[in-house]
């Protein structure tokens, strides 16, 4: 009997069997318990993004629509749906959204059942997950710059290729609901208080706080009613050219067939507004264009816009009149959609609001445009960035005169957590 024993524990193989066999269970046990607490506190981290952003697009609905409270916990809801479909699919919750319109608060809350493998007692409160939020709308936002396209059309606003969006202060929106409505990549960077797409986003470039935000409620046109400038009778110029070397004054009026400045030339506007009627208006490699309290209505096929590398070019807007405020506005009724290109690092000052509704603006050098204006707000249906262009969009609105035309500018508010 003894030599059996002796022979049972010499037998270290058989042992090592045994051993796994009775620390498997416990081994199993602290396995599932882990992967437990995994998902409970992913399922808190998740849950509590899901209320901050939902009580921002709250807080934001109520700047941009100046919405009643039934509109605001319409869109809060809607996006809690949509969020605890895409992160808890089939999961019951529990949600309390209070619009307090005096405060301009927006309160969200949300809880859920965790349910783990080894049951909920190694969770605090038996696996009950609770989070919630509140965000402020403030009315200190800024709007200076929309891609107004409305349909499901991609990268209506696009920035790439280690472009700048230098927009500190104000807030950027695209309208189009396409998934990829909005991309910034190859190491492109934005700076601004907002980045609202009413679609979805592509991004592998730099965004700073708070980067993109989807699902943003469209915006309508702030210019729709625009009027645009009155002109009569025929043309006061056809074609008109400047040659090489030039230096010459021009005087506002109707240009049939557009506006050439060659090579080199020295250009003056004189203050008013210029028809820019069935042609481009070109502005030629190392031409210098200066004019202060003009503006260029695009208007008839083949009318757009061309600024050549090593130009430079100084625009300011109107202080008074039809066109106070805007520097370039196309025709709105125009069928085809013409590009609009400032391919300049010269462009220092465009002060004013560009506003091309039908039209397809890019921005496309290899330094910095408009950082010299006081404030620039773009209205394009598309707005494109490539190079290493650099746009700045001041918002420096009480260092001029120049007025920012009503539903741009220092309008609606922004949206920020309270706690």
């Amino acid at each position: 009997m003894r030599e059996l024993i002796r022979n049972f524990l010499r037998d270290t193989g058989g042992n090592f069997v045994m051993i796994v066999a009775l620390a498997s269970p416990v081994l199993m046990l602290l396995s599932a318990g882990a992967m437990d607490m995994a998902r409970y506190r992913n399922s808190v981290d998740e849950l509590q993004n899901i209320v901050d952003f939902a009580a921002i697009a709250g807080a934001r609905e109520m700047i941009l629509a100046n919405a009643d409270k039934t509109s605001i916990e319409a869109q809060v809801n809607s996006v809690i749906n949509s969020r605890m479909t895409s992160k808890f699919s089939g999961k019951s919750f529990t949600k309390n959204v209070d619009v307090r319109m005096d405060d301009a608060e927006v309160f969200v809350s949300l809880s859920m059942q965790v349910n783990g493998m080894l049951g909920q007692n190694l969770f605090p409160d038996n696996g009950l997950v609770k989070a919630d939020s509140t965000a402020i709308a403030t009315a200190s936002s800024k709007i200076c710059a929309i891609s107004l396209d409305p349909t499901m059309q991609a990268n209506a606003f696009h920035t790439d290729n280690n472009t700048r969006l230098q927009a500190e202060g104000c807030s950027i929106y695209a309208n189009s609901k396409h998934p990829n409505a909005a991309e910034v990549s190859n190491g492109a960077e934005i700076t601004a208080d907002l980045l609202c797409v009413a679609g979805g986003f592509k991004s592998n470039g730099q965004t700073n706080n708070p980067g993109f935000i989807d699902g943003c409620p469209q915006l309508e046109d702030p210019l729709k009613d625009r009027a645009a400038p009155n002109f009569f009778g025929g043309c006061n110029e056809v074609s008109m050219k400047v040659d090489q070397y030039a230096s010459i004054v021009l005087n506002p009026g109707v240009y049939c067939g557009g506006i050439e400045i060659e090579v080199e030339a020295y250009v003056t506007f004189l203050p008013g507004t210029y028809i820019i009627k069935e042609g481009p208006f070109l502005i030629k490699q190392e031409a210098v264009v200066k004019g202060q309290g003009v503006s260029f209505y695009f208007t008839g096929e083949d009318s757009y816009m061309k600024f050549e590398e090593l130009s430079e070019i100084e625009f300011s807007a109107p202080i008074n009149g039809e066109m106070a405020g805007v520097l370039f506005m196309e025709d709105r009724d125009k069928e085809d959609v013409e590009d609009f290109e400032i391919l300049t690092s010269g462009a220092r000052e465009l002060l004013g609001t560009i506003y091309f509704p039908k039209g397809r603006l890019t921005v496309d050098t290899n330094n910095a445009v408009a950082q010299d204006s006081a404030f620039t707000v773009i209205l394009a249906n598309e707005l494109h960035l490539h190079g290493n262009a650099s746009l700045f969009l001041n918002t420096d609105y009480a260092s001029t005169p120049v007025p920012v035309p009503e539903g741009v500018g220092p309008v609606g508010g922004s949206a920020y957590l309270k706690n």
